[in-house]
C-alpha cells in the first residue's frame, strides 16, 4: 500500500521584485518571482543557485518588502524553486494578501 501523499500548496500566481542573496558568499540575483506558495516561491534565473545553497530572500510587492530566508530546492533551465526556511508572521501575512 502506497504512503498518503500530502496534499501539494496551491501555487498562485504572484509576480513581484526578488533579490536572492546566497548566505555563504553573498553573491545576489536580482530578479522575479513567478509563483507563490505557503511555503517558497519559484524564481526566474537563467542562473539559479545549486540546491541546498541557504538563501536570504527580499520580496517588494505593493510597496511593502518582506524578508525571509531560505534553500534552494530544486532547479530548473528557466530558474529554481526556494523553500522557505524562516520568515516573520507579520510578513507572511504581506505575501498572504499578494
Amino acid at each position: 500500500m502506497n504512503p498518503p501523499q500530502r496534499p501539494r500548496a496551491l501555487r498562485k500566481p504572484f509576480v513581484a521584485a526578488i533579490v536572492i542573496t546566497d548566505v555563504d558568499s553573498e553573491r545576489q540575483l536580482s530578479t522575479r518571482t513567478s509563483d507563490l506558495i505557503l511555503d517558497g516561491c519559484f524564481v526566474v534565473t537563467t542562473t539559479p543557485l545549486n540546491p541546498g545553497v541557504k538563501v536570504q530572500i527580499t520580496i517588494v510587492h505593493a510597496g511593502a518588502k518582506v524578508m525571509a530566508f531560505g534553500r534552494v530546492v530544486s532547479t530548473r533551465a528557466d530558474g529554481m524553486g526556494i523553500a522557505f526556511t524562516k520568515i516573520e508572521q507579520r510578513d507572511q501575512a504581506v505575501l498572504g494578501g499578494g
